[in-house]
């Protein structure tokens, strides 16, 4: 079975710069926003990120529309960020949790729903791929990302 790999490519180069202009962990200092306790525009992050191109979708404080609920399921907790990339061929999404239990309950979540881990880091079902990408400490809780890519 092929898999394209650009989604994960244009995830690792747009969803860093993404997280770290939200401020979920920690950006840098934007005039208007971003350092310190100032609030960034979130408008402004979604044109920036959305005007890189490549079908992306940039959604703060929501899952984006075309996300996979049904079917990928999620950590219980807040939505901090959430991207769809290549028209909905794959998506980033960072869920802050309560606690450091229920962040640590996704791959129990995934297995429980049908996802199969034979590769150490993936997830893996007939219709998508998903990594965990981390689990660590934030102010507000556990911030757990997950990358979801559509299977090839």
């Amino acid at each position: 079975m092929r898999r394209s790999i650009r989604p994960w490519l244009i995830a690792v180069g747009v969803v860093p710069f993404a997280l770290a202009l939200t401020g979920c962990f920690g950006g840098p200092s934007l005039p208007g926003g971003g350092g310190g306790d100032a609030p960034v525009d979130d408008q402004a992050v979604e044109d920036m990120v959305e005007g890189s191109g490549d079908g992306i979708d940039f959604e703060a404080g929501q899952l984006p529309a075309d996300f996979p609920v049904d079917a990928v399921p999620l950590v219980d907790g807040r939505v901090d960020t959430g991207m769809s990339i290549s028209d909905g061929q794959a998506w980033m999404v960072t869920i802050v949790a309560a606690d450091e239990a229920t962040a640590n309950s996704a791959p129990q979540l995934l297995e429980a729903a049908g996802f199969g881990n034979e590769s150490v880091f993936a997830w893996e079902n007939d219709e998508y791929v998903v990594v965990i990408v981390s689990t660590q400490q934030v102010d507000d809780g556990w911030a757990v990302s997950y990358q979801v890519q559509v299977q090839q």
